[in-house]
């Protein structure tokens, strides 16, 4: 009996011990990982804690050996971890990839087109293959690896089709497409080919939209000529007007030397470059309108025919007569009517079959 109750005992001492033991160690784990968390908070959801006892161990990802070690080294800190097991993940991070904006690029000159930069969409080099058909067929076309991945940007296709249709336009100039801007700026021979560029570009401005359009379009008259042959039209052209009495047509034999140099500029040092020659006839209010006209026809052709007697091929001169109608000053002055009683010469570089107003290069001025 005595034994019995001796085993009871012991066993009812080691049943309150292993209850005392768990209980403690529970509030020991809750504590250690309580005050874990707090130290590693910072570094959390990434990194979670677990604690046997006294024992932690640290599960989750970070981006370098370095951090792994610090976490390491905090937990070690904390008061009561005993041992500390580091399974933390390194898991390095991809390099982000660079902003890959739109970004096209295009550069024309006489007849020579190359293009580069990166686009968004296949449509886009579908319509750049598709651009030889409609330019020229001497148009030659380099593209300098062009590549997709850029940003999205809203009627891409339509936006780059203006740009080329634009560009092309120009004798020569650069274009430069954005996911923020339009910019194009060349040089063109004459103002209506500008404003017919100028207004393409308005045509076209909803799928330009919400790109900011910069254009730089400056003419150059003497643009297809040599650098000679500019600088003799400068020269010789500056005062190339011929002025007449009342009621005279005939040729004053002042203005012979302004004629040769005119048939010098065009049969030497501009020979093959010079289009046309334009003799334009005027008039002063002194007669009739039907009169006046008639007497700014003799004027011209007398020009004309001289300068055709000087050399320059009859194909190349052209006269007209424009009568009282296009007066450089007042006719209510003396001074005024003598001014208008002309003939100014034009030099054309511009083909030969465009139409007289739009190819005419003035390079004079009235005396």
């Amino acid at each position: 009996m005595r034994l019995l109750s001796l085993a009871v005992l012991g066993l009812l001492l080691g049943i309150v011990y292993w209850v005392g033991a768990t209980v403690y160690t529970d509030r020991i784990e809750q504590d250690i990982a309580q005050r874990s968390n707090i130290v590693l908070a910072k570094y959390q959801p990434d990194v979670s804690i677990d604690v046997d006892g006294r024992d932690v161990t640290l599960l989750g990802t970070v981006e370098s050996d370095e951090k792994s070690t610090e976490i390491e080294q905090i937990a070690d800190n904390v008061w009561g971890v005993r041992k500390t097991a580091n399974l933390i993940d390194v898991v390095i991070p991809p390099e982000p990839l660079p902003e890959r904006t739109f970004d096209f690029k295009g550069r024309y000159t006489e007849g020579d087109l190359k293009l580069t930069g990166i686009v968004d969409s296949e449509e886009v080099l579908d319509l750049l293959d598709a651009i030889p058909a409609a330019l020229p067929l001497d148009t030659t076309i380099a593209r300098d690896g062009i590549e997709t991945g850029a940003e999205p940007l809203a009627f891409s296709p339509q936006k780059v089709e203006t740009g080329i249709a634009a560009l092309t336009q120009l004798s020569k100039g650069d274009l430069h497409i954005t996911d923020k801007f339009f910019i194009l700026k060349g040089v063109v021979s004459d103002t209506d080919r500008r404003t017919a560029i100028e207004q393409l570009i308005d045509t076209r401005s909803p799928v330009l939209e919400p790109l900011e359009v910069m254009l730089n379009i400056t003419v150059d008259p003497y643009l297809h000529v040599t650098h000679e042959c500019r600088e003799a039209i400068f020269n010789t052209m500056q005062n190339s007007t011929l002025n007449y009495k009342v009621d005279h047509y005939n040729i004053e034999e002042q203005y012979h030397g302004k004629l040769n140099a005119v048939a010098s500029v065009v049969n030497g040092v501009c020979v093959n470059q010079i289009s046309q020659v334009l003799v334009e006839g005027h008039a002063d209010v002194t007669g009739g309108e039907g009169y006046n006209q008639g007497l700014s026809e003799r004027r011209s052709d007398t020009v004309r025919g001289h300068l055709t007697d000087l050399g320059i091929s009859e194909e190349l001169v052209a006269a007209f007569g424009y009568g009282e109608f296009r007066p450089v000053a007042s006719n209510e002055s003396v001074e005024g009517r003598a001014r208008n009683r002309r003939v100014e010469i034009h030099l054309s570089t511009e083909p030969a079959s465009a139409s007289a107003d739009e190819s005419v290069i003035s390079t004079n001025s009235a005396d």
